[in-house]
């Protein structure tokens, strides 16, 4: 896409390779995710929104839209006070491998069709449980 390889264009060189590593990842370990650019970032949909790039100081920060439901089993994942967004911070080639990219990808992309299947939005925050206290 035009837009993405614009904004990897326009990275610093020592990002560019990078990020270009990043977006090469994500396109072959999810087959069919769709690419867009929104919010001046790329974007990834699968089964809905899926995944983004974002460039921060010396990286880039993999976000999940549907991290909030990994965390769990991907402990990596920070969720910054954020309600259902998760993410990890790539700094070098090296923490590709060590945060485990490659198999959060696939399992975040098994999850996101898993819940459009289901019908579970992306949006849903599950409620905190009331309990009524009895008058007396």
């Amino acid at each position: 896409m035009k837009q993405v390889d614009a904004f990897i264009d326009a990275l610093p060189d020592d990002k560019r390779d990078l990020c270009a590593t990043i977006r090469e990842i994500i396109l072959s370990e999810v087959p069919g995710v769709e690419e867009r650019f929104s919010y001046k970032l790329p974007f990834y949909h699968y089964f809905g929104i899926f995944c983004y790039i974002n460039s921060i100081p010396g990286g880039f920060d993999i976000g999940f839209c549907r991290g909030r439901d990994l965390v769990d089993a991907f402990p990596q994942l920070e969720r910054k006070d954020r309600a259902v967004m998760a993410s990890i911070s790539i700094y070098n080639k090296k923490d590709i491998e060590r945060l485990e990219l490659r198999r959060l990808l696939s399992v975040a992309a098994a999850w996101n069709e898993e819940a459009k299947k289901l019908g579970i939005s992306v949006l849903s925050v599950p409620k905190k449980s009331k309990t009524k206290k009895k008058k007396k």
